[in-house]
């Protein structure tokens, strides 16, 4: 695959969960055909040829179809209710911190919501369950609140769910809930797992050329529907597919991947976290295999780097949203401005929650401006809600809200793809990829 001149420079993505969603990966070692076109030409300078990507969105004034200057606060405020899990080893404060800028950017710079400042109602959930309940009632029960964004909610989405059931719109970012996909009145706008998983195998086959691919996966319930999803979309385009799962305690994944056939198979899929990400590397390096490998940007964590003596696996990232520390693309300089200016500090900004979050609030303002403040209620905001097809900040630029009957929240499949050269260096190898028709 040729490379590109351009060098995306990013820090270590510390959300496991969160990175799930938006990678995959080929090593960089090996070479590989020409890369497939993934958007329209205006494409940043140094994307491969046949991979254009666009520019996204820059203008966010056009964007929601606000007022340049500030909102009116005389006005009555309109409130978005917010839920997100923080305080736990794997919670996400800065998804909340990046939905506070975006509130404030519409608020100081988008003329608010039709001249109405908008009021960000949080509800925090810090480990159990049945802390969904407790918010889902809050926002149920203020009538205040139009519209309700997810951040990481991992835990507590279920009793969310049986609790708001469809009263009012749900926008999430990405996923990672059980219960999320297939909620009533809710709307995914970067996708869930098994959904983004497709594309690996239009990677596979359209870039790798790929006749015969090797699975290894963490026995886990994520990483399991994760293998299922794409051992389905390899063995639907006719590649051979052998898949493999290994203990979440296992360190010496020399059988597993020896059995998956990893020393042979044309790619290598990796789907794993923490050190199952270092087992597996090792593994393959100890079998002297050069072969590309896909993976899952669970693996872009600090401790993986650490495992492997210092740095990442240099392995090639699919991601469902533009790199939010790539200032070379143009939809990103534009956020990168845009929050810091809303004070968003430089360290969450780089964080995917806080970029996916800063999405979902600039998609919620779309959606209300359209609808209009003397409108503006739980009902014409779903009503808007479920016409949106994209773009989507930083995302992919267009979007299909009910395009699996299985899964009728999740509007988007696409993913891109970025190659990790080492020391921090991403290089951008593919557009947009679907799955494989």
């Amino acid at each position: 695959m040729p490379r590109a001149s351009k060098r995306v420079r990013v820090t270590f993505i510390a959300s496991a969960v969160s990175v799930l969603l938006l990678t995959a990966a080929c090593d960089g070692s090996t070479g590989t055909s020409s890369a497939v076109a993934g958007g329209n030409a205006s494409s940043p300078t140094g994307t491969p040829a046949g991979n254009q990507v666009e520019n996204g969105v820059t203008d966010y004034l056009a964007y929601v179809g606000g007022t340049a200057g500030a909102s009116d606060q005389s006005k009555q405020p309109i409130t978005l209710g917010w839920v997100n899990v923080e305080g736990t080893a794997n919670g996400a404060p800065e998804a909340t911190a990046g939905a506070e800028a975006a509130v404030n950017y519409v608020n100081s710079q988008l003329g608010g919501i039709d001249g109405h400042p908008l009021k960000l109602e949080v509800c925090k959930i810090a480990a159990a369950e049945e802390e969904g309940q407790r918010c889902g009632q809050q926002m149920a029960n203020d009538s205040s609140v139009v519209g309700v964004g997810f951040g990481n909610v991992f835990v507590g989405d279920q009793s969310f769910n049986s609790v708001l059931a469809g009263r009012k719109p749900v926008v999430v970012g990405v996923a990672t809930g059980p219960s999320v996909p297939g909620a009533a009145n809710t709307s995914i706008l970067f996708g869930d797992l098994s959904h983004v998983l497709g594309p690996f195998a239009t990677y596979g086959r359209d870039v790798v050329k790929a006749k015969s691919v090797a699975i290894i996966h963490t026995n886990t319930p994520p990483d399991k529907v994760a293998a299922e999803a794409a051992a389905t979309a390899f063995a639907a385009v006719g590649v051979k597919v052998k898949s493999v799962g290994f203990d979440p305690q296992a360190t010496d994944l020399l059988g597993p991947v020896t059995a998956a056939g990893g020393q042979s198979a044309d790619l290598v899929v990796a789907l794993s976290a923490g050190q199952g990400c270092v087992g597996i590397a090792k593994a393959l390096q100890q079998l002297g295999s050069t072969k590309p490998v896909a993976s899952t940007p669970v693996c872009l964590s600090p401790d993986v780097a650490e495992g492997l003596g210092g740095d990442l696996p240099k392995w090639d990232y699919g991601i469902a949203q533009t790199l939010p520390t790539d200032a070379h693309a143009p939809d990103v300089a534009a956020y990168q401005k845009a929050s810091s200016a809303a004070g968003l500090s430089n360290e969450d900004q780089g964080k995917v929650w806080a970029a996916v979050s800063w999405s979902e609030i600039l998609a919620f303002a779309k959606a209300m401006n359209a609808v209009g403040s003397e409108n503006l209620s739980p009902e014409s905001l779903s009503a808007q809600l479920k016409k949106f097809q994209g773009p989507v900040v930083m995302g992919a630029p267009t979007v299909s809200c009910g395009k699996y009957p299985d899964a009728p929240a999740v509007c988007n499949d696409q993913i891109r793809f970025y190659r990790y050269e080492g020391k921090g260096s991403f290089v951008p190898t593919t557009g947009w990829l679907r799955p494989p028709a």
